[in-house]
């Protein structure tokens, strides 16, 4: 087990519901989850430093899913994941997460 706790939103929890069907997107934002469990901050690329807001990218299939990082209590939130879209369409869901973000205590 890694170092930082997941804690998954909403969101994200109807998107793994709906992933029961497609296995190998599954496998792929599984390891990624792996990945954030054990890495925290370094598993992703830092979106928003003020907020502490993260970003984990795949090229095959082109997926991107964005967390939280509380240090204080080691909890990684997981807001949700992408298949890749437009410029227009990733911005405002990273204004989404960010709203949600600080709704959250860091």
């Amino acid at each position: 087990m890694g170092d930082y706790t997941l804690v998954f939103d909403e969101v994200i929890l109807n998107q793994l519901k709906k992933l029961e069907k497609d296995k190998h997107t599954k496998e792929i934002v599984s390891k990624i989850l792996d990945k954030i469990e054990e890495y925290g901050p370094n598993a992703g690329r830092l979106l928003d430093s003020r907020l502490k807001i993260y970003e984990v990218k795949r090229k095959h299939p082109p997926i991107r899913l964005y967390y939280k990082i509380i240090e204080s209590t080691k909890e990684a939130h997981v807001f949700e994941y992408e298949m890749k879209t437009s410029q227009q369409k990733q911005s405002q869901i990273i204004e989404k997460i960010k709203q949600k973000s600080e709704e959250l205590k860091s």
